[in-house]
């Protein structure tokens, strides 16, 4: 399995949660693909976070910056998997809550690296909105729940809404009375994009 040619899908966990327990929402995954599940960067209530700062505590500069470190972890990560591991076309990067957010940075932030992002239930905060498209900036397809309080689905319309207005290729679905989780309908759709990216992905 380690020396076979398969696309890469990097599932990007959220604050407090494992590694072993997020890769349980791709258990099912339809396509045959190299799963990696990365471990936030500090021990947070018998879990991991990426970053110190949360979205709760109203202070968009110091987590854009607490999201610019750990992204740019994720992506030398992701460039040293590259080199150890046979990969067809770039990795599909995906996550929920504080993992949704690095997948809007990665692809704001490190667009060469990945093929694809799709955020769960993240968002991505103004100090982080880019002046301009970048070159093979990835699509971007946003899920998120109407009814999460956690982390409110407006600042993520706002965010969709700058970046499509930039010229991105991005789409926010948005899911009635689903809070801040991955519903059935969010998760069948994630494993819709994921499939539809890693069957016939771009070259590296």
């Amino acid at each position: 399995m380690a020396d076979q040619t398969l696309p890469m899908i990097v599932a990007i966990h959220g604050l407090g949660d494992r590694p072993e327990q997020f890769a349980t929402l791709l258990s099912a995954l339809p396509v045959p693909a190299r799963l990696i599940v990365p471990q936030g960067i500090d021990p947070y209530h018998g879990g991991f976070s990426w970053f110190p700062i949360r979205v709760r505590d109203l202070d968009p500069e110091r987590l854009a910056g607490g999201l610019k470190r750990a992204a740019s972890r994720l992506a030398e990560l992701l460039a040293e998997l590259g080199r150890r591991h046979p990969t067809k076309g770039r990795p599909v990067v995906t996550g929920f809550s504080q993992g949704g957010m690095l997948s809007f940075v990665l692809a704001v932030e490190h667009p060469q690296a990945i093929a694809a992002a799709i955020p769960l239930a993240g968002w991505l905060p103004p100090p982080l909105w880019p002046s301009a498209v970048p070159r093979a900036a990835p699509p971007i397809m946003a899920l998120h729940g109407d009814a999460d309080r956690l982390l409110e689905i407006e600042p993520t319309r706002a965010a969709v809404g700058q970046l499509r207005q930039l010229g991105f290729q991005v789409e926010l679905r948005e899911y009635p009375g689903v809070g801040h989780t991955v519903s059935p309908a969010m998760r069948r759709e994630l494993y819709r994009q994921l499939a539809a990216h890693v069957t016939d992905p771009p070259p590296r």
